[in-house]
């Protein structure tokens, strides 16, 4: 298995949160967190600079954000239709967003990154509205510093839960990247569950 030593993890921690949540941003089946709570382990640990990790995160995310901010203001309803025929749990994630949207405003664009299935199909929907772009940045950036806060010092918190989660992998011959491709996948089975539409019983009456 693969074997990660200290020094990769100070030299390229901060480049593997910063890939991650940029993938993950632009729509690749990746998830996020658990690589943001091991790099707060390591934090944790003196192995990595809080700030440094903070910063790639949130620069990640923010670049993903506006790619597709900028498709959604550039393509406008048309993007938001060919991505609502990808699959129902975008067409329904969208559906959510524009009600949440007209309801309270622009803070659902920091608010979504804390619920799932909004986090992703928020920035093209906010393309095609008029909101403008500081507010959406600003409040794209305070979303995007919470939520990567958020899963940091929660890595930080539980040290010695995923610690132990560690000594465990390693005494099955496993490492930390072999758990990383083990969620990664289980991710991407559920991103291709949820883009089949629940299936509607027939009617047979009459």
């Amino acid at each position: 298995m693969i074997q990660i030593p200290p020094s990769a993890i100070a030299q390229w921690g901060g480049a593997a949160v910063f890939a991650n949540v940029l993938l993950t941003r632009l729509g690749v089946p990746l998830p996020s967190a658990p690589l943001l709570l091991f790099a707060g382990t390591a934090v944790a640990n003196g192995r990595l600079s809080f700030v440094s990790v903070l910063v790639a995160a949130v620069a990640g995310a923010l670049i993903g954000d506006g790619v597709w901010f900028a498709a959604g203001r550039i393509h406008g309803r048309k993007l938001i239709a060919a991505l609502s025929r990808r699959s129902y749990a975008i067409d329904n994630g969208m559906r959510t967003t524009g009600a949440l949207f007209e309801r309270h405003g622009a803070p659902i664009v920091a608010v979504s990154k804390f619920i799932p299935g909004l986090g992703l199909v928020t920035p093209p929907l906010m393309g095609t509205t008029q909101i403008a772009v500081p507010a959406f940045v600003l409040w794209d950036t305070g979303g995007i510093v919470a939520w990567a806060a958020f899963w940091l010092l929660g890595g930080a918190l539980f040290q010695r839960q995923l610690q132990w989660t560690l000594m465990e992998l390693h005494l099955h011959g496993a490492t930390v990247i072999d758990l990383l491709v083990v969620l990664a996948l289980i991710f991407f089975a559920y991103r291709l569950l949820r883009r089949k539409p629940p299936h509607q019983p027939s009617d047979k009456s009459g």
